[in-house]
Order: structure tokens, then sequence, then C-alpha cells
């Protein structure tokens, strides 16, 4: 795995902590556009701390593309509040379908699931994304439903490369989750 793919994993998955949208004494529930806010100041904060720069809604209406001092494209990023079994999902197509001449060094993609969708859900992005020649950043939110309102459970980390699909890393989706840290009991 490529240093750059590393870095923005670790953190991306560090950075989902900070600024979160819900306090788990009094706001449980984000709306999707402070979901959509919070994972854009992430993306933007890991490429910030790597030196890159942020576009976002560019291209073919990407939700944010990372780019190095020379334009070159460093990553393609999708994020989707609804889950991939609905219909319309087609965001790690549009991932794998890129130009060769935008062609990044990794894509990623942030989706959620719930455990009785899992499978489907990943089953439709490996679809969707295929043998493509690059690889593809996983974020998987689980979660359940508390009356309405998603809960949110774990955030997985997977890579799709050369076809196939291996998992990274795993961490509650919620920091109050997290034993040993500042966040436990307080958020």
């Amino acid at each position: 795995m490529e240093d750059v793919i590393g870095d923005f994993v670790a953190l991306f998955n560090a950075y989902w902590y900070r600024d979160f949208p819900l306090v788990h004494t009094h706001k449980e529930e984000a709306s999707r556009a402070e979901w959509t806010t919070h994972i854009g100041v992430c993306v933007k904060a890991c490429a910030d701390l790597m030196g890159y720069f942020t576009c976002f809604e560019q291209g073919n209406r990407t939700d944010a593309i990372v780019k190095d001092r020379e334009g070159k494209h460093v990553a393609h990023i999708e994020w989707e509040f609804v889950q991939p079994f609905r219909p319309g999902f087609n965001e790690a197509r549009k991932l794998a379908k890129l130009p060769k001449r935008v062609r990044p060094r990794f894509s990623a993609l942030v989706i959620y699931t719930t455990d009785k969708s899992y499978r489907e859900n990943v089953r439709i992005v490996a679809s969707q994304w295929g043998k493509t020649d690059h690889p593809l950043i996983l974020f998987l939110i689980t979660f359940d439903f508390k009356s309405q309102h998603r809960r949110l459970k774990d955030l997985e980390t997977h890579i799709f490369l050369n076809g196939k699909i291996k998992k990274l890393r795993a961490q509650k989706a919620l920091p109050w989750n997290v034993k040993g840290t500042r966040w436990e009991h307080v958020g």
C-alpha cells in the first residue's frame, strides 16, 4: 500500500472524532447536511496535513478531489448518506469510470450500512468498482436504528485492489465509546 494511502487512512480515522456533530448527552442525531459537512471537513483536514489542496464538487460533480501543487489528482472522494442497496446508488461506479487523464493515485468512498444490509452493500460497492486499476478506500460506517434515528456503531476501513477487498482497520464510530480517551463519558 502506497504511503499516501496509509497516511490518508490514518488521518481520516483520527479526524473522524474531531468536531464531531453529535453530543451523547443532548444531540444524538445529525442531519444529512451535518454529516456531509463533517466528512468534507475531515477530507480537507487530511489533505491539508498532507500538503495537498481540496476541491469540492469539481469534475464530474465529485464530492472532493485532492490535488497536489502541480494540479495532479491524488484522490477522488465520494460520500453517500443512503445505503448502496437503495436505488440510484452509483458512487463507486462514478469513481471507477474516471478517464485516464484524471486518474488519481486512489479513490475513497464513505458510506453507511446496517448490519442487516452489510454484505449486500459491500457486494454492490465491489460490483460497481470491479477490477479498476487504482485502489479504492472504503470507509464503512455501521449503524442500527434507535426509534427512527441512526445510532452509529463502528467505522471500518477497507481497501479494494486488483479485484480483492481487505479490511485495514475498525474503530468505534462514536468518540465517547472509545475507551480511555478524553471523549469517553464526556460526549
